[in-house]
């Protein structure tokens, strides 16, 4: 009865992440790319979901589309620059994650913490 939510998985796996084709020839390659893309299905899976419980609903297309824009660039090491713009799902994120990721600038220190916070 839940075989759609398994299709979607695979979906997902093949389109936004690019499981396939496999351009590896050695196993532990494989495996290590499978387990990437594993890995980052099961953390899209679960922002969806804590953005779901806070009242907040995307698609799991426009979540990824709008992560994939969120860049930061490297200014000679003395601060990052935000080359992204604030959205729905930003404002989503920033509120269940509490990443206050709504700044143009960030000094190297901050990101850190940041990292340091989700890890």
């Amino acid at each position: 009865s839940q075989r759609y939510r398994i299709e979607d998985c695979f979906r997902v796996l093949k389109t936004n992440f690019k499981a396939r084709p496999v351009n590896h020839r050695r196993d532990d390659r494989i495996i290590a790319h499978f387990m990437t893309c594993y890995t980052a299905l099961l953390i899209q899976r679960i922002i969806e979901v804590k953005l779901n419980r806070s009242g907040r609903h995307f698609t799991t297309d426009e979540i990824i589309e709008n992560m994939k824009n969120m860049n930061v660039v490297n200014n000679h090491d003395l601060y990052y620059q935000a080359t992204y713009t604030s959205s729905a799902i930003c404002d989503a994120l920033n509120e269940t994650f509490k990443l206050d990721l709504d700044k143009e600038y960030y000094q190297p220190k901050e990101l850190n913490k940041k990292i340091k916070k989700i890890s």
